[in-house]
């Protein structure tokens, strides 16, 4: 399981390439929800956070799927 963790935070990773489009879709869709910008910028980190861990939880969980088969 470190093998995992440490293969999913590598920097060579390409997951880390979705960051770049989640901010820019995060940006955009939270733009159109609030109107000042600290808002925009708390509910764009919070849209990040909650992308980034529901894809760690999704990775674990088909790792785990693909070490039980």
């Amino acid at each position: 399981m470190s093998d995992f963790f440490a293969h999913l935070f590598a920097p060579s990773n390409p997951l880390w390439f979705y960051y770049p489009l989640a901010l820019v879709i995060g940006l955009v869709y939270k733009t159109t929800l609030f109107d000042t910008p600290a808002a925009v910028l708390r509910g764009l980190g919070q849209f990040l956070l909650h992308v980034t861990l529901f894809m760690i939880a999704l990775a674990v969980v088909l790792y785990a799927v693909a070490r039980f088969l």
